[in-house]
């Protein structure tokens, strides 16, 4: 008993460190949301490297096959965590977080297509629930052309490209652990951010705590909590205690960033997350 309340301390310190990750991104000043991914992910994996050579597991990372959907997960790593960032700069944390986490019931909707998994009553009823969460943030009565409208289309599309992301990691999941998932990843992404890795080195000196934390807590310990503490405990019971990660990022951002969050905003997240919690409770 004591190990399987060890996992779930574990995946719930890992929702709540991917929950500050939308704080930090709004804490760096200078650098766009390409600069700040790419060396989010650089960082990340020279610490992976450094962590897996010690460990002397450096063989578990050999590249098998399907390495064509290793580089579509990097790719689709890329466009979520972008349009994520985008989302969090131009609208708020709260938004960007609640539009993210719709990934799972767009995931419902397409995996009986992609990966020929079966469609249910409950999958239908949580893909309706969150639709409307959508609009309710999305409240397009009262949308023009604006930043907010930008970072609201840019949260949309992290929560579609963050599904394909699910199923493309489902597929390879028999060839390569989380960890080499992970790994590949974050050198493939680094590589294909590259030139936005030209920033004053004033500005990266100035941001450089914030990166490092960005690098750090929401991703290689919030990563390898999860897989540690997804070792204990049922991958169901995973999945509902990672919706503790919204939550968390709204508390956080209105405590520590003082964004305001409207009434229909927490009424469209509180659909979204209850579509997000029928959908994890399949078997």
């Amino acid at each position: 008993m004591k190990f399987i309340w060890k996992g779930y301390g574990e995946i719930i310190t890992a929702a709540v460190l991917w929950g500050t990750a939308g704080i930090l991104v709004k804490m760096i000043s200078g650098m766009s949301a390409l600069s700040i991914l790419f060396y989010r992910v650089a960082l990340a994996f020279v610490i992976l490297f450094l962590i897996i050579m010690l460990s002397g597991n450096l063989s578990r990372l050999r590249l098998s096959d399907k390495r064509s959907y290793l580089v579509l997960f990097s790719v689709l790593q890329v466009i979520t965590m972008l349009a994520f960032f985008e989302s969090i700069l131009n609208a708020s944390v709260p938004v960007a977080v609640l539009l993210l986490y719709t990934a799972p019931v767009y995931v419902t909707l397409f995996s009986p297509l992609l990966l020929n998994e079966s469609s249910t009553g409950k999958g239908w009823v949580a893909l309706v629930l969150s639709i409307a969460g959508v609009i309710l943030i999305v409240e397009p009565g009262s949308i023009g052309f604006s930043v907010r409208s930008t970072g609201i289309i840019a949260g949309i599309l992290s929560g579609i490209s963050y599904a394909f992301q699910i199923m493309t990691s489902r597929h390879i999941s028999k060839s390569y652990s989380g960890y080499s998932q992970a790994f590949w990843s974050f050198l493939i992404a680094a590589l294909l951010l590259l030139p936005a890795a030209a920033v004053p080195s004033g500005i990266i000196i100035e941001n450089s705590i914030y990166l490092l934390m960005l690098a750090v807590f929401p991703t290689i310990l919030a990563v390898s909590l999860y897989f540690n503490g997804l070792k204990k405990v049922r991958a169901a019971n995973a999945s509902i205690l990672g919706l503790i990660e919204p939550v968390s990022a709204v508390i956080l951002s209105l405590i520590i960033l003082h964004d305001s969050i409207s009434i229909t905003v927490m009424m469209g997240g509180a659909l979204i997350l209850a579509g997000g919690a029928i959908v994890t409770r399949e078997p």
